[in-house]
C-alpha cells in the first residue's frame, strides 16, 4: 500500500512463520487504484452493523447489524431501502440469500433465526427456539438451495431447512472436534462443497451427504472466507494472512491449503468480497482495501487510508464491513456505522501502479505458495494430518461463515 511519507515495503514470509523470503519483498508503494465518489448513509446514526449480503442477482444488499438491526436497499443506489421492524434485539452476525435469491436467513446471537421474504418484503423468526442458548456467527444454503448451514461460537454446524409441518429440521453435524468459533462457511456450485473456517482449530470441507473432512490451517486465527461458484477454490484471510483452499471435487479430504503471510502495511485484514473474475477485495483496518487475484496469487493496493482522509477524516475511522462491485471500474464500500462510498477506477493507474505490481508479485507469491503447501505437509499444517484424523474423532462441534 502507500505510504504517508516514506515509501515502505512488504515483506512475505512463509505463513509457518519459519522462514523470511528476503529476495521477494518488493510490495511497492503506490497511489489508490481508485477515486471515492458519491457518499451516502443508510438510516439511522451509528448503525453498529456486522455485515452486509449481496443477493446473488446482485441488485439487492441486506445488511444487519445490533439491536437485531436488517436493512435491504439497492446495490446500485442505496438511497432506495427498506428498513425491516426490528425482532428481538441480539446482535445479528451474518446472512445468506438462498440460490433463488427469493429469501435470505439471518442469524444471531441467542439463537436468533430470521428468515427475509424478498416476495412480500417481510422478515420472520425462523428458530422456533431450536438454537437456544447457541451464539450464531455464520449462515450459508449449500449450492442446490435445499439446505443451510449454520455455525456458532461454540464451533457447532448445523444443517437446516423447512419442514413439511411448517417449523424446522435441523441437524448436528458430526465429525467437528474443537469448540472455537466458527467465523465463516461459504459454498461453491463449482465443486458442489461448502468450506468453514474456524477461529483456531482449522479449516474444514462440508461434503454432499453433510460429513465433515478437517484439510488444514490449524494454527491461524482465520478472519473471513470467500469463494467462487465458478471456481473450486476459496480464498481465506487472517489479519495478515492470505490463504487459498484449493478443493478436491472427487475426493475433498485431499482439498490443500496453501498461503502466503504478507507482513509491513501497518493494518489488518478484516474482511474480503468477491469482486469479479477471480478478483477479490480484502479489507483492513484503519479503513483500506488491497485487491488479491487468485488467479495470478497476487495482492496489491487497490485504496490506502491516506486518500480516504483526503475524502472525509470521519470515513477513515470507521471499519469496512462490505463491499460490491457494480462492475469491473465501479461500486460502493459500506462501513459499521451505516455510512456508504462508491469507488471508480482510476484509468490512469490501469498500466502503471496496478499492472507493475501485479508483474512483480504473481511469479514471486506463486513460488512462495508452492514453498508453502510443502512445508504445510512437512509440518501437518495444511494437510489432513493425525491431527485433522483425531479432530475427527471428537464429538460433534463446528464452524462458521461469513459472507
Amino acid at each position: 500500500m502507500r505510504a504517508s511519507g516514506n515509501m515502505r515495503t512488504v515483506r512475505i514470509v512463509l505463513i509457518t512463520g519459519l522462514f523470511a523470503i528476503s529476495s521477494i519483498s518488493a510490495f511497492t508503494a503506490a497511489d489508490s487504484a481508485v477515486t471515492m465518489d458519491k457518499l451516502e448513509s443508510l438510516p439511522g446514526y451509528d448503525l453498529g452493523l456486522n455485515g452486509a449480503e449481496l443477493g446473488p442477482s446482485g441488485e439487492k444488499v441486506i445488511a444487519y447489524g445490533a439491536d437485531s438491526n436488517v436493512i435491504v436497499f439497492s446495490s446500485s443506489d442505496p438511497t432506495d431501502y427498506i428498513e425491516m421492524p426490528s425482532i428481538g434485539a441480539d446482535s445479528l452476525n451474518d446472512a445468506s440469500f438462498h440460490p433463488s435469491g427469493n429469501s435470505a436467513i439471518i442469524v444471531g446471537n441467542n439463537g436468533t433465526v430470521l428468515r427475509y421474504s424478498d416476495l412480500d418484503k417481510s422478515l420472520t423468526d425462523a428458530s422456533g427456539g431450536s438454537f437456544a442458548g447457541s451464539n450464531l456467527t455464520a449462515v450459508s444454503w449449500n449450492p442446490s438451495g435445499s439446505w443451510a448451514y449454520i455455525g456458532s461460537t461454540e464451533g457447532e454446524i448445523w444443517r437446516m431447512r423447512a419442514s413439511d409441518d411448517g417449523g424446522s429440521d435441523i441437524h448436528l453435524l458430526e465429525g467437528l472436534g474443537g469448540s472455537d468459533a466458527v467465523v465463516s462457511i461459504e459454498c461453491t456450485s463449482d465443486a458442489v462443497l461448502c468450506v468453514a473456517i474456524t477461529s483456531f482449530s482449522g479449516i474444514a470441507v462440508i461434503e454432499r451427504d453433510h460429513s465433515v473432512s478437517w484439510v488444514g490451517g490449524y494454527s491461524t486465527a482465520w478472519n473471513d472466507l470467500e469463494c467462487i461458484d465458478s471456481r473450486s477454490s476459496c480464498v481465506a484471510i487472517s489479519s495478515s494472512i492470505v490463504g487459498t483452499i484449493h478443493l478436491n471435487s472427487s475426493n475433498p479430504e485431499k482439498s490443500i491449503v496453501s498461503g502466503v503471510e504478507i507482513l509491513g502495511t501497518d493494518s489488518v485484514f478484516t474482511g474480503i468480497s468477491h469482486h469479479g473474475g477471480t478478483r477479490f477485495l480484502i479489507s483492513m483496518a484503519p479503513y483500506a482495501i488491497v485487491e488479491h487475484d487468485m488467479e495470478r496469487n497476487a495482492t496489491f493496493p487497490w485504496l490506502d487510508n491516506s486518500d480516504v482522509a483526503k475524502v472525509s477524516v470521519q470515513l477513515s475511522g470507521e471499519r469496512v464491513i462490505s463491499t460490491w462491485a457494480l462492475d469491473d471500474d465501479e461500486g460502493w464500500i459500506l462501513t459499521d456505522r451505516g455510512n456508504l462510498a462508491s469507488f471508480n477506477l482510476l484509468e490512469s493507474k490501469i498500466g502503471s501502479s496496478i499492472g507493475t505490481t501485479i508483474i512483480s508479485l504473481a511469479v514471486p507469491l506463486a513460488l512462495v505458495g508452492l514453498i508453502v503447501t510443502i512445508m504445510m505437509s512437512f509440518f501437518d499444517w495444511g494437510t489432513n494430518s493425525s491431527i485433522g484424523k483425531s479432530r475427527k474423532r471428537s464429538k460433534p462441534s463446528e464452524k462458521r461463515r461469513r459472507r
